[in-house]
């Protein structure tokens, strides 16, 4: 869903306006992490596996949070809490993946042990997942918009949202050290054609639901829930606080198995720009 919105941006003339042509290339999330650091990629919405990949000490740093985590676990319309998990299996999209902390988080939550009680799948991502739930291959997964939704609209019930019980860095714009530091106005532009994409859907939903709908092939139901879900899930700030960060990078650590480090929200976040391009958008709007 994500993806679309970077791209409604470029078609509404937002990166045009700054004089930039930008170039959408769709990778993986691992893949674009290792772009970041080659230089081969300039910015990855992707943001939590950026940071994943700064937390492993990757000269990588997130720059805008535009949602909260969108992620749910859906299971099939024989499971009706998580509990009913028990046992059961989870599809992921991989190991050490955005999707694999929050199953395991969620688990945890309602007294699953991940490890010796339920059996997590890695998969792929949403779509495939999806077309496993629906399947039947698996009993649950964790879904990302629209694909919870066109999962629960398929009778599949919708067990939890990861957003209850943590404030999760998601999609957004990650992007290199370096390229914050040489080319900072470059990096506010992106980030204002972002936030100013996320303000025009909020104010013109129609306009929004007709975009998804065409952009990712949905009917007419599908685009009005997704573009509703959309919308609850921004931040209106552009940024998470601190504590979120540092839970993030705990939880990270845990799940990965890493040794715990001296990791600080700032060697891995840097919200000045966006807090730069929000006052700005907040002053215009006045």
């Amino acid at each position: 869903m994500h993806v679309s919105l970077f791209a409604w941006a470029s078609r509404k003339g937002f990166f045009k306006e700054a004089n930039l042509d930008v170039k959408m290339i769709y990778m993986s999330t691992s893949i674009a992490a290792k772009g970041l650091m080659s230089g081969d990629v300039d910015y990855s919405t992707a943001m939590g596996g950026a940071l994943r990949a700064a937390i492993a000490g990757a000269p990588v740093i997130g720059v805008y949070s535009m949602f909260k985590a969108q992620m749910y676990l859906v299971a099939q319309p024989r499971y009706k809490q998580v509990a009913d998990l028990k046992g059961k299996t989870v599809g992921i999209s991989v190991f050490g993946g955005a999707y694999d902390l929050v199953a395991r988080t969620i688990l945890k939550h309602h007294g699953i042990d991940p490890e010796k009680q339920a059996t997590l799948l890695q998969i792929g991502d949403s779509r495939t997942l999806y077309s496993a739930l629906s399947a039947g291959t698996i009993d649950s997964a964790i879904l990302g918009p629209p694909y919870d939704i066109k999962a629960e609209l398929d009778g599949n019930n919708r067990l939890f949202d990861s957003s209850e019980i943590f404030d999760m860095p998601f999609s957004g714009l990650a992007t290199s050290k370096k390229k914050l530091q040489q080319d900072r106005a470059e990096v506010k532009a992106i980030v204002r054609g972002l936030e100013r994409i996320r303000r025009y859907i909020v104010a013109n939903r129609g306009e929004a639901e007709a975009f998804v709908k065409q952009f990712l092939n949905l009917n007419d139901k599908e685009a009005r829930l997704s573009v509703a879900q959309m919308i609850k899930s921004f931040r209106d700030t552009g940024r998470t606080t601190d504590e979120a960060v540092v839970n993030f990078i705990e939880t990270t650590l845990r799940s990965t198995k890493q040794k715990a480090a001296s990791i600080k929200p700032g060697d891995i976040v840097d919200w000045s720009v966006t807090t730069e391009v929000v006052r700005e958008l907040d002053k215009e709007k006045k």
